[in-house]
């Protein structure tokens, strides 16, 4: 035993030189094998039921023992009749837990526990889904309650009046905080209080809601042509496609069902700066530009932009505002993508009330210098070198096919993604320039701050800046809602 030990102790020394030698004298200096990484294709995990509903499977015989599988749908929020704002959110909870016509909801809810296994559902404004996630020798009962809450949902009445209970709670507390309160007058300044995406639930909408209007939403959305599927785990594929296309396969199209299209906003906005009154102890500051949809042909060079601006944890608004100011503890933006409308460039951050007009000073002058200065090289190369290397981070077999799910019910092209790196690398100093002279414009920017008014407004004796001297904008204090009924108090 002890000559063994030896003898490869002694191999093992030998060959410290050898390995001393392979080794530079900077950790720059180390060399890496050149990435080799191919997008997925959206082809490679497709295929199609009988009665047309798309399937993205990724099954992978060296993972877990366990199977995920997403029913997406489209519809939802934007459907809600007048007077019936919530019943999307409320119908998205109760597809799983209202139970269904073969099995009520608490013995599902026992069995699934038993198996620990897990079916979940959800409908937002755009769309929704229902999700499972089991062992895979249970997925044949598991995947069995999953279609029978999506085709025969129970909507139990005590479930829904449950449901309901705790919508109201939400509602009562929708003033209680600044980071609450932001986005519903945010909404109304952006598209308008009678636009879907900025109406609010009140007591009597939720009130109103039955068991009739879940299944009448219920019916407008069981259609073949509304779903896309998306399967990962280890499973025999060809079984699983078998079992698929014998129940969701056989779901025939429904005269009833019907999703219409999803109505752009039809709302002018007025730049300005808007101040909302609210006691506490630190405020909230978002602000907007109009942006532009993933089509663009500039959409690339906008997400480098936004990537520099604050799109990363590392971006110019956090490294100054943050890391240099201490003003707050983060400061983020986003380039939304706009699949139904032109999306937005979208930034928020909270900070002490007298230092609100400070820190919106200090993120103008940053956009400012965005679009007068030009990135050099060496900061560009960074920047588009963090994205593409991160990128295949993302693709991930099982990560694949939601991806891909998604970007077929928000309707975008399969395989969107194929050429993002080329078009990243492709980006030139330029190209950021002249997109944040394009979406940072200062005309068009609405600003909304909401907190303690008076200290926002006046701002910090150490840095003297006034909330109204921030833009050449006007300003002007909007009311906080009743949170019951949502109008003005």
């Amino acid at each position: 035993m002890f000559g063994r030990f030896a003898l490869s102790l002694a191999i093992f020394v030998s060959a410290l030189p050898c390995l001393a030698q392979a080794l530079p004298d900077r950790p720059e200096k180390l060399k890496y094998p050149a990435l080799s990484f191919k997008v997925p294709r959206a082809q490679d995990f497709k295929t199609t039921l009988k009665n047309g509903i798309p399937v993205y499977v990724s099954s992978d015989a060296t993972v877990s023992p366990i199977v995920s599988l997403t029913v997406n749908w489209r519809g939802g929020g934007f459907m809600e009749p007048n007077g019936k704002e919530g019943l999307a959110q409320i119908y998205g909870s109760q597809l799983s837990q209202g139970g269904s016509k073969k099995m009520d909801a608490t013995k599902q809810e026992d069995r699934l526990e038993d198996l620990a296994a897990t079916i979940t559902s959800k409908c937002d404004d755009t769309d929704g889904s229902i999700t499972m996630r089991c062992m895979a020798k249970d997925f044949n009962e598991v995947y069995g309650m999953l279609f029978d809450s999506l085709t025969q949902p129970a909507f139990a009445q005590d479930r829904l009046d449950l449901a309901k209970r705790t919508s109201k709670q939400a509602v009562e507390r929708r003033n209680d905080s600044v980071t609450t309160i932001a986005p519903y007058i945010m909404g109304h300044l952006l598209f308008g209080e009678e636009h879907f995406s900025a109406k609010l639930p009140t007591t009597a909408s939720i009130d109103s809601i039955t068991r009739d209007d879940l299944v009448a939403l219920h019916s407008n959305i069981l259609h073949p042509s509304n779903f896309v599927v998306a399967v990962s785990g280890r499973f025999d594929k060809k079984n699983l496609l078998d079992r698929l296309n014998s129940t969701l396969g056989s779901i025939k199209p429904n005269r009833m069902a019907l999703v219409p299209q999803v109505p752009a906003p039809d709302y002018t906005r007025q730049p300005g700066i808007y101040v909302v009154d609210k006691a506490a102890p630190q405020a909230m500051v978002v602000f907007a530009f109009p942006g532009m949809r993933r089509s663009d042909a500039d959409w690339h060079a906008a997400a480098v932009m936004n990537h520099i601006l604050g799109g990363s944890f590392t971006g110019r608004l956090m490294k100054k505002i943050r890391s240099d100011e201490g003003l707050t503890y983060g400061i983020r933006t986003n380039l939304g993508e706009g699949p139904y409308w032109t999306g937005d460039v979208v930034g928020s951050a909270q900070t002490n009330n007298n230092t609100v007009a400070y820190l919106l000073r200090l993120a103008i002058a940053e956009m400012e210098t965005l679009k007068n200065v030009p990135l050099t090289e060496a900061e560009l190369q960074t920047i588009k070198d963090g994205l593409i290397e991160s990128f295949p981070s993302q693709w991930g077999k099982q990560a694949a096919v939601g991806t891909f799910a998604q970007e077929a019910i928000l309707g975008w092209p399969e395989d969107w993604w194929t050429d993002y790196r080329d078009k990243i690398q492709a980006v030139t100093a330029d190209d950021v320039q002249r997109m944040a002279r394009r979406l940072l414009d200062m005309d068009k920017i609405v600003v909304l701050t909401v907190g303690q008014a008076d200290t926002m407004e006046a701002g910090d004796h150490d840095r003297p800046v006034l909330l109204k001297d921030t833009l050449p904008l006007p300003m002007k204090r909007l009311p906080l809602r009743d949170p019951n009924t949502g109008k003005p108090m």
